[in-house]
């Protein structure tokens, strides 16, 4: 799609949309864990940097 590839320059969080959006279509039921992994990944993140 090529509004995707314009959102995905505008913005730099865009990607993750696209990858969330893409992985829904593919698996509409494993679509619910990308999310959670990603927010897990960042809490410990910020842990291990704070």
């Amino acid at each position: 799609m090529p509004w995707v590839r314009r959102h995905r320059r505008s913005a730099p969080y865009s990607w993750f949309r696209s990858t969330t959006v893409r992985s829904h279509y593919r698996r509409p039921q494993g679509s619910m864990w990308i999310p959670i992994v990603v927010a897990i990944a960042v809490i410990v993140l910020l842990i291990v940097l704070f």
